[in-house]
């Protein structure tokens, strides 16, 4: 496995970036990132692959839990609209704190967001991120994923698409199977009854998967068979 050092997406031009996540706005100033040495693959250049990781010993990572990783998760968003740059800086300065006493780090983490234009890393895939079900095995066990929710159609499909290269790509890197991509509906959560979340709802029917899913399951196993060609 090859160990890739590359440099994290500046935002010094950017200015004082607005987010408005999950019902709140917060604003955070342009913060100064560092580069991490990650050991892992070079994805395939369609998936745009950017790298703005949360700064080691801080926010979601002030404590570290090890992954070994054996599913992939897929959420979406919620968040019409918000690119996958705002959602990445957001959570590399803290802005995400954890909505429940059973979070473990006090901060929601996932390992990508993808939109219409790129996907950004914001965990190394050995840490375990707070997305799917607390202590429970969505978290101690996968990737996460969020999709970029979109008001636009067309915005939407090339989100999905991309989604899928770079769930392919995961497959792949990890040899984890196509039975264990998984929506975050999958995994219950306990503290809350059994609760399982309408969630991607983008990919879901009435909370459940169908077509959708299936469809978008049918697109990554061509993706990961065209990888292995």
């Amino acid at each position: 496995m090859k160990h890739v050092k590359r440099n994290l997406i500046s935002l010094g031009s950017i200015g004082a970036l607005v987010l408005v996540l999950w019902g709140c706005t917060t604003t955070h100033e342009p913060t100064a990132y560092t580069t991490e040495t990650l050991s892992q693959g070079l994805a395939p250049a369609a998936v745009n692959l950017r790298q703005l990781l949360v700064p080691a010993g801080r926010y979601g990572r002030h404590i570290e839990f090890p992954l070994h990783a054996t599913y992939i998760t897929i959420h979406s968003t919620d968040n019409r609209n918000a690119t996958a740059l705002q959602h990445a800086h957001g959570m590399a300065v803290g802005a995400f704190r954890a909505r429940t006493k059973w979070n473990r780090t006090g901060y929601m983490t996932w390992h990508f967001t993808v939109d219409d234009v790129q996907a950004i890393q914001s965990l190394p895939l050995n840490i375990q991120g707070e997305h799917a079900d607390h202590e429970g095995p969505g978290n101690t066990s996968s990737i996460g994923i969020e999709i970029c929710e979109f008001r636009s159609p067309a915005r939407q499909a090339v989100a999905i698409d991309r989604a899928a290269r770079l769930t392919a790509w995961l497959m792949h890197e990890q040899g984890i199977p196509l039975d264990h991509v998984v929506p975050h509906q999958h995994w219950p959560q306990w503290h809350f009854h059994g609760y399982q979340k309408n969630c991607p709802r983008i990919l879901l029917e009435h909370g459940q998967p169908g077509p959708r899913w299936e469809a978008f399951l049918q697109k990554i196993e061509g993706y990961y068979r065209g990888s292995q060609s």
